[in-house]
Formats: structure tokens, sequence, C-alpha cells
């Protein structure tokens, strides 16, 4: 929970992450989502009576494996000032795993909605203004709550995941920060295949609790995730 001293409270490092602007995005995705918004709004408008036109985000979304897709998203300055962040989170709060999770699925973990709300609100907020455009793009359907939280897998506290579903969520958007500064990872759908680990700043997207997975082992050096669990407006 959220330290209510005055003398304990976390002072944002970066202010920057406290301000959602598109310097956050990857410039394709940034263009691509100002291009789509138009056709993507029309369709949603007409309840699926009328098709959808092709989009400028139809060329840069994949999906690598049934029903779980890739982007690019975050801009790898936004990624490298994000963990200059964590680090300071780290120093303050330290990684920690959710005790209401059981062993086999905990990951030591920082929850920005609980240590750092401003970061929190900021990246909703780029949540709202670029992932729902992805979102309606692929399934016709938009977010509008969750939570967001740094993972870190490594050798000493946790070097892979169990088999889970992400069961709180409805939408899962998983982010590596740091790829190329570890070895090992990866992500590995049950009956579906596995996503070797994304370049820095890429969303994997995938339905939270249809699709059972989990985080392939490091091998070396610390793996860094951003990761949303997100819940669909229920109109």
């Amino acid at each position: 929970m959220i330290n209510t001293a005055e003398d304990l409270r976390y002072q944002i490092k970066n202010i920057l992450l406290a301000y959602p602007s598109d310097w956050y995005i990857q410039k394709d995705t940034f263009e691509a989502v100002k291009e789509s918004i138009q056709p993507i709004v029309d369709f949603y408008e007409d309840s699926g009576t009328a098709p959808r036109k092709d989009t400028k985000l139809d060329k840069i979304i994949k999906e690598p494996l049934k029903d779980v897709y890739t982007v690019p998203f975050f801009s790898e300055k936004f990624c490298e000032i994000l963990l200059d962040e964590m680090k300071n989170l780290e120093a303050h709060y330290g990684f920690k795993p959710n005790p209401e999770e059981d062993d086999l699925r905990q990951i030591p973990e920082i929850t920005f909605q609980d240590n750092c709300p401003q970061i929190f609100q900021s990246l909703m907020q780029t949540i709202y203004t670029i992932g729902n455009p992805i979102f309606l793009n692929i399934w016709n359907r938009h977010v509008d709550s969750g939570g967001i939280q740094i993972a870190n897998y490594n050798l000493k506290d946790k070097k892979q995941g169990a088999w889970h579903h992400d069961a709180s969520a409805d939408i899962s958007m998983v982010v590596p920060l740091n790829t190329g500064k570890y070895k090992g990872g990866g992500t590995e759908f049950l009956k579906r295949g596995t996503v070797e680990p994304l370049p820095t700043g890429h969303a994997l997207i995938f339905p939270s609790f249809t699709h059972m997975h989990r985080g392939l082992a490091v091998e070396s050096g610390d793996r860094y995730l951003l990761v949303f669990w997100l819940k669909c407006n229920e109109e």
C-alpha cells in the first residue's frame, strides 16, 4: 500500500513520466493510430452492420500465434527513462511478490497504482488514447480500467513463470523494457506456441482468461516487463 507518512512518500525522479505525451509511443504506431481512428470509430458505431475498412494499424499489428498479437508500442527512449525510474522505485520499495498469489505464480513486482499513482495515471491515459484504438482494431473492444506493474525475472528470485491465466483481466499487454540485456525469456502459450522476446517497447497483446501462458526461464541477467491487466467496458 502507499505510505501515508510525508517523509516516506515516493517522489518521481523523471517528472516527464507523470505527463503522457506522443514521445512515449513509437512514431509509426502513433501515426497509424491517428490515421486509423475514423474507420475504427465508424465500425464501432455501426455495431458490426457494415464491413470494416482496412486501417494503417492492420499493417503494423502482427499475429504470431492464433489470437496473440504484437505491435510496436513504447519508444526506446520511454523505456530507458522508465527503467531509470524503476531503479529509484526499487530502492524505495523493492520488488515484492503479490501475497494474494500462490507461490508458483508469484513474481517479484512493483505495482504503480499502489506505489506511484502519478505514473499509473499517465500510463493508463496512454492506454486510453493509444491502446484502445489498437484493441478496437483487433477485437472491437476497449478498456476502461486496469492494473500496471513492472515484473522482474532473474536467476536469484524467479527465473521462470508457472502456467496461469490472467483471471482478473480481459486483455493482457506485456512490454519488454530491456531486451538484449538478458539471455533466455520469451512467453509460451499452452497449445499455441512460443513468442520469443520482442524488441524493447513492443507489446504482446492477448485475451487474458482464455490464453494460459507462462514466462520462459531467463538464463542470465534481469528481464524487466511492463505488464498491463486491463478490464473492458461492459457496455
